[in-house]
């Protein structure tokens, strides 16, 4: 049996145009996802169609990699702390929901960082007037993907005060790091000036913990 060093000494005294050929065969044989098998089309040309996208196109791309970024860095080590991971089901205004031995349960709305022209966006350039005592804070567009009308005729692309306990923010665009995020209480972010149970479309996220802005999900809980 070839050992794995064995195999690293081989694939080393290949040249690049050898090893691309190799990894071109072994791809054929090894899926790396089963999306793969599912859409009869190799991740390489999924990412490629993504690259080639609008703007608008790779937002959405980025919004659900943060929300499973969420997961695996953020959620799934709270188990240690007492949490479960609660599955969804259906289209709610949260992306979590966990519960702790206890019995009480907290619902998490999880946002990317906005960015502009490929730049993370500071909150002092969507409205320098608006935002005027955040300097060096970045901002998050803080409503749902898809909008739509109620029963009532009014518009459900907004979030209300009480759909969701705590915002997560995740601050990849200014760091590089997905398992970097800024979380705080719903009840801390600004309505909209008109609607006073409306959360206000973007939200000012402090680069470091400061006041009720933490880094720690475990400390943010504490404050609700």
């Amino acid at each position: 049996m070839v050992t794995p060093e064995e195999i690293n000494r081989i694939i080393s005294s290949l040249s690049w145009q050898e090893q691309q050929q190799l990894q071109a065969e072994l791809r054929k044989i090894h899926p790396i996802h089963p999306l793969e098998n599912q859409w009869h089309i190799s991740a390489e040309f999924i990412l490629e169609a993504i690259s080639r996208s609008q703007d608008i196109t790779k937002r959405g791309v980025r919004g659900i990699v943060a929300e499973l970024t969420f997961l695996n860095y953020i959620i799934i080590p709270m188990e240690r702390l007492g949490w479960t991971n609660i599955p969804l089901i259906g289209d709610l205004p949260y992306d979590a929901l966990i519960q702790h031995s206890s019995g009480r349960q907290i619902k998490i709305q999880a946002k990317n960082q906005r960015m502009k022209l490929g730049l993370p966006l500071y909150a002092t350039e969507q409205s320098a007037r608006k935002f005027a005592g955040f300097p060096g804070w970045w901002v998050a567009e803080c409503q749902k993907t898809r909008s739509g009308i109620d029963a009532e005729g009014l518009s459900t692309r907004p979030y209300r005060f009480g759909e969701f306990d705590i915002l997560a923010v995740c601050l990849h665009p200014s760091t590089n790091d997905w398992s970097r995020f800024m979380f705080t209480p719903s009840v801390r972010l600004f309505p909209r000036p008109a609607a006073q149970n409306l959360i206000e479309i973007f939200q000012p996220v402090p680069p470091l913990k400061t006041g009720y802005w933490t880094d720690n999900l475990e400390e943010c809980i504490g404050w609700l």
